[in-house]
């Protein structure tokens, strides 16, 4: 349901903007300096990374198996290295293309949709939305390499911030925002998932992103899934089939 997605994303971003504020009190006068010209890919990141792929997903996600909504985004790589090549000129060698592919061929693996094909295309709109998500990751990915200089925690706070401005508006033009009730439980997992899913890893992929680059940065989609089976099978006592184990392990070789 839309109703609770519209108000919790932004409500979460304001939060982890509240905690980077913070945390940019203990920085020096040169590390809170931010270059005049960032501002205008603040926007562009803002929007591609938390906007766009929050609608399309939000949306997509209504008549998409989580399976293959999972398969989807794993393409989040494939078309990081697309624009690249297509429109920044990058050349990328064998390694990693190779790379990129088994990584996919790992998450097809891990998702592969319990009725097979008919599940894949049960919702063409849906599918169309969440491969449209991937590219607008792709494109973030990209556009925070021009992030170079400065503090990760100033960036991602500023992105964060115009983000929200963004999908506050929207979520009281387009939903009944201020009728949601949230229970105290989800209010503790509204706090948690805002400071490690967005404060913590947005500022570790502008840092990834730095030192490693946009296209090494885009692997992190195949490790998720993995990372989330393991967790399941050791804390939530979930089973782990065999075409899991075999797509874990392709992707742990990629």
């Amino acid at each position: 349901m839309m109703l609770g997605l519209l108000l919790c994303q932004p409500s979460k971003h304001v939060l982890v903007v509240s905690v980077y504020s913070s945390l940019a009190f203990f920085l020096s006068k040169e590390e809170r300096r931010v270059n005049k010209s960032y501002y205008k890919w603040y926007i562009i990141i803002a929007v591609f990374e938390v906007v766009l792929p929050f609608a399309f997903i939000a949306q997509g996600q209504k008549t998409v198996p989580s399976s293959v909504a999972a398969m989807l985004i794993g393409m989040v790589p494939v078309f990081t290295i697309l624009f690249l090549i297509a429109f920044f000129k990058r050349k990328s060698t064998m390694p990693e293309i190779t790379s990129i592919l088994f990584g996919f061929a790992g998450i097809v693996f891990l998702s592969w949709p319990t009725h097979g094909f008919q599940d894949l295309f049960n919702s063409i709109q849906g599918n169309i939305l969440l491969i449209l998500a991937a590219m607008s990751f792709g494109v973030s990915l990209i556009i925070l390499e021009k992030l170079n200089e400065g503090s990760s925690v100033i960036h991602m706070r500023n992105v964060l911030l115009i983000a929200s401005a963004m999908l506050i508006p929207i979520s009281l033009v387009f939903e009944q925002s201020f009728e949601l009730d949230l229970e105290r439980s989800q209010s503790i997992y509204l706090v948690i998932l805002g400071i490690f899913h967005a404060g913590v890893v947005y500022a570790l992929f502008n840092r990834l992103i730095r030192q490693e680059g946009a296209l090494f940065t885009s692997f992190s989609n195949y490790i998720v899934p993995v990372i989330g089976m393991i967790l399941g099978f050791f804390f939530l006592h979930e089973a782990l089939s065999v075409q899991q184990l075999i797509g874990m392990g392709v992707i742990r070789c990629h």
